[in-house]
């Protein structure tokens, strides 16, 4: 995978875990054993889900491929259990096979191993289903697991929630215009307070990386090869091509991996435009379900352009686009709106004879995976353990893979050797010392230190807020390091004991509290609900 830090992400996830560091925040491994505050930014959905594995005994190898195992389940039954709710089971049946069986879905899932911006696709459904039964039924129960769903949706990938958000409010207000407006209002104010109990729910992660991502270095991420317009993609890569490959992303049409929408992906939508133009000719009305049809593939032929470089103007006018790195980013989004329109096929389909409907979508089955299964296959491949990746240049690889994704302000430039265990670096150089005690943790460090004379010691961290240091038990004003960024400490010769911890900010307190209280509030609701049903099957 391009992406190949998804065992060292869970590695770091498990370690923060059993050191009591929940949220996790300070990842230890990377920076080259420095140590990032990668969770704090970096959105931890699959690597959660991922420990659930683990703590079944799972390896990290093998809870990687489950937790994308999983992803492809869910990303498939939520899809069926939306389509279902507009078009019927045939109707849901079919987009699921388009989603899952979507060229792009394989492309992040095999090809780059984007577990996050694979997970955000998984809510995509969610967050219409939800939306929509609630402004039509009014349950309360469905606007709590709409917060549910934005909460993780919000704790999957920060790009995704950027662009399908404006979507999801569309498809939103589309419904609520539909009901009486004597109630639209209640209905906003109602979703609104949705919208904040997710945001809640997912405070711990959303806050900080809204406040404090002036702490680390972002601009890097943004350009030279990131830079948003070196990676547009062409007419024959979107609509005719079924190139499959694992290269990179460059600028112009020799990219080495595919960004296909899919034959049938694209093919069906374009059938149903036909039929429903040539329907509303003839009769010169539409119904609802063909509305909500072809406003769906307009969307869907939108998101397709802003791929195509003749979109550039729109990327230049609305200039936060340009923090989505990747145009095509925007096929998450294509893939799920065309799967979800195709699902009006089986409207079509639905006089015939269900011999013709079995042969047609048995014709179906077969089209979709002769096109699309032999993308749902790694390009190269081979067995490989735990102990493999955890040693050698593979370990390497992994703690200096994206050095400056999140590298703290204040490094100049990220290591270019791995940190040591306790003292990285002392000075004078002809100062002695001999360290005693050590111990260490994902976002602490102890150990006892006797010099022989007068010195200044860097430690093998990074100065990031709220680290604070103690020293022979009192508090230190520790200084920070002017290249590297790390902690240094002047210490007096003779024997000192140290330890380093890296504590909360008042925002990080504050966020850890919101999503603690909302969480005990949503175990309430779900404990009350359970019993009230219960009670209710008694009585019966």
């Amino acid at each position: 995978m391009h992406d190949d830090l998804q065992l060292i992400r869970q590695l770091d996830m498990e370690k923060c875990l059993k050191d009591g560091q929940l949220p996790c925040r300070w990842a230890p491994d990377f920076g080259y054993g420095y140590g990032l505050p990668l969770f704090n930014y970096y959105p931890p959905l699959p690597y959660i889900v991922g420990q659930i594995f683990r703590t079944f005994g799972a390896s990290f190898v093998s809870t990687v491929k489950n937790t994308a195992i999983l992803q492809i389940f869910l990303s498939a039954l939520f899809m069926y259990v939306l389509v279902s709710s507009l078009f019927g089971p045939i109707g849901g049946f079919i987009s699921s096979l388009l989603y899952t069986y979507a060229p792009y879905h394989a492309v992040n899932i095999y090809v780059r191993g984007a577990m996050n911006e694979a997970w955000a696709s998984v809510f995509f459904p969610l967050l219409f289903y939800f939306s929509k039964k609630y402004i039509e039924k009014r349950s309360i129960t469905s606007l709590v697991f709409l917060s549910v769903s934005l909460s993780l949706f919000l704790l999957s990938h920060n790009p995704m929630v950027m662009v399908f958000s404006p979507i999801v409010f569309a498809w939103s207000l589309f419904w609520i215009f539909r009901q009486s407006s004597t109630i639209r209002i209640k209905l906003i104010i109602n979703l609104g307070q949705a919208v904040i109990y997710g945001f809640c729910l997912s405070a711990f992660f959303t806050l900080p990386v809204l406040l404090e991502s002036k702490y680390v270095q972002l601009d890097r991420m943004f350009t030279d090869y990131y830079q948003y317009n070196n990676h547009f993609v062409s007419l024959y890569q979107l609509f005719i091509s079924n190139f499959w490959g694992d290269g990179g992303s460059i600028w112009g049409p020799n990219d080495g991996m595919s960004f296909s929408i899919g034959y049938l992906q694209w093919g069906i939508p374009l059938l149903i435009t036909f039929y429903l133009s040539y329907k509303y000719l003839k009769t010169r009305t539409l119904n609802i379900l063909q509305i909500i049809t072809l406003s769906l593939i307009a969307v869907g032929l939108f998101t397709t352009f802003l791929t195509h470089e003749r979109s550039t103007f729109i990327w230049q006018i609305i200039s936060p686009l340009q923090k989505l790195q990747f145009p095509w980013r925007f096929l998450n989004i294509t893939m799920f709106i065309f799967a979800l329109s195709a699902g009006y096929i089986a409207t079509i389909i639905q006089p015939f004879s269900s011999k013709i409907k079995s042969i047609a979508l048995s014709v179906f089955v077969i089209l979709i995976l002769l096109f699309n299964l032999s993308h749902f296959t790694p390009v190269t491949y081979g067995p490989i353990t735990d102990n493999q990746k955890f040693s050698g240049e593979a370990w390497k690889n992994q703690i200096t893979g994206g050095l400056y994704d999140y590298l703290p302000i204040t490094a100049s430039t990220a290591p270019e050797q791995p940190a040591a265990e306790f003292i990285d670096q002392i000075s004078p150089n002809s100062a002695k010392y001999i360290i005693t005690g050590g111990k260490k943790g994902t976002d602490w460090l102890f150990f006892n230190v006797e010099l022989n004379i007068p010195a200044t010691i860097y430690l093998p961290i990074f100065a990031y807020p709220n680290f604070r240091v103690n020293i022979d038990g009192q508090n230190y004003q520790y200084q920070i390091e002017p290249k590297l960024g790390r902690i240094s400490l002047f210490l007096n010769s003779g024997h000192h004991q140290v330890y380093v911890k890296l504590h909360n900010t008042d925002i990080r307190s504050f966020s850890n509290l919101i999503s603690f209280a909302s969480l005990i509030i949503l175990i309430l609701f779900l404990v009350t609900r359970y019993g009230r049903s219960r009670n209710k099957q008694y009585k019966k």
